[in-house]
């Protein structure tokens, strides 16, 4: 690994209870690390975090790899990673990281590191994308405000922002605050409403970026649920026709197992007769979201087989 792009990318951001220390300023302390969890052939320190003050504790960076000790010893060889992961937490949008390498995967969840910065910073070194472990959902509401941030800052290079560009931003950061406010299904639904929105803006400036990455493999997990969703309503419209054909001759096993399942379920059909369409759509809309079925599948249901 070049030195120069460790060292252009090596800084106090990948730390939080510890101290940084550049290859201009390392510490006396950095001969017991050494002997503690060090090297004793790869021993050109270009980096090091002190999580101790006396050096029995900390990372170690060289221009081959990275040498730790937080609880035990590890270390790594920069050509052996082969996948950088941060997991989010179950509250928030806290992380802990994962560096997947040819032989272990080593979980960092220690209060020493800044890592996010850490691996970010392994991102930048190695060129190599960091893939993040949350739900398509929790992705659209954590990288788009970022992108969004980043086109207000002004971070993405030759690219002039009218008032309706200004405007869109507006709108999409209120559509974010007012999903934070749904649950289950509906926050869901907005979610994947506001992924398709945000890209093709997106995609109509000409950005590019790990953010938006994110957010087209989100979208990529919707369409597939898309997919599915059409599926099952083509199983479900060719029993519904096989129904009504078998009904029309005079056949009613089928009409009838309908009938006892929609009162097992507590459908009452006689209640749905007198309601108006609006009334019938909220009392669709309930049963739904009693049954786990999404806004998306209602609105396919209700276009397929008519209001």
């Amino acid at each position: 690994m070049e030195k120069e792009i460790i060292l252009e990318n090596l800084d106090e951001n990948i730390v939080n209870e510890a101290i940084f220390y550049n290859q201009q300023n390392i510490p006396s302390q950095i001969s017991k690390a050494l002997y503690l969890y060090g090297s004793t052939t790869d021993y050109q320190v270009l980096g090091f975090v002190d999580a101790s003050d006396d050096g029995s504790q900390g990372m170690i960076f060289t221009d081959q790899g990275v040498y730790f000790c937080f609880k035990e010893p590890h270390s790594f060889l920069y050509e052996d990673i082969e996948e950088l992961v941060l997991v989010k937490k179950e509250e928030g949008f806290d992380f802990y990281a994962k560096i997947k390498t040819k032989a272990n995967t080593f979980v960092f969840k220690n209060k020493y590191l800044n890592l996010k910065g850490f691996i970010e910073c392994l991102s930048e070194i190695l060129e190599m994308p960091v893939h993040y472990e949350m739900s398509a959902y929790e992705k659209v509401e954590y990288f788009v405000p970022i992108v969004l941030n980043d086109l207000k800052e002004d971070v993405y290079e030759d690219l002039e922002l009218n008032e309706q560009h200004f405007q869109q931003i507006k709108d999409i950061e209120h559509e974010l605050e007012m999903a934070k406010e749904l649950k289950d299904l509906d926050y869901q639904d907005e979610c994947r409403s506001l992924c398709r929105y945000c890209l093709d803006f997106f995609e109509s400036l000409g950005l590019d970026s790990d953010e938006i990455d994110a957010l087209n493999e989100a979208q990529n997990f919707f369409d597939q649920q898309d997919s599915q969703e059409n599926q099952q309503l083509e199983g479900a419209k060719r029993w519904v026709d096989e129904m009504m054909s078998n009904y029309q001759n005079g056949d009613t096993g089928m009409y009838d197992q309908m009938k006892s399942t929609m009162e097992n379920l507590g459908i009452d059909e006689e209640r749905l007769k007198n309601m108006s369409n609006e009334e019938v759509d909220q009392y669709v809309k309930e049963m739904c979201k009693k049954f786990g079925i999404s806004q998306s599948l209602f609105d396919k249901l209700k276009d397929r087989f008519g209001k």
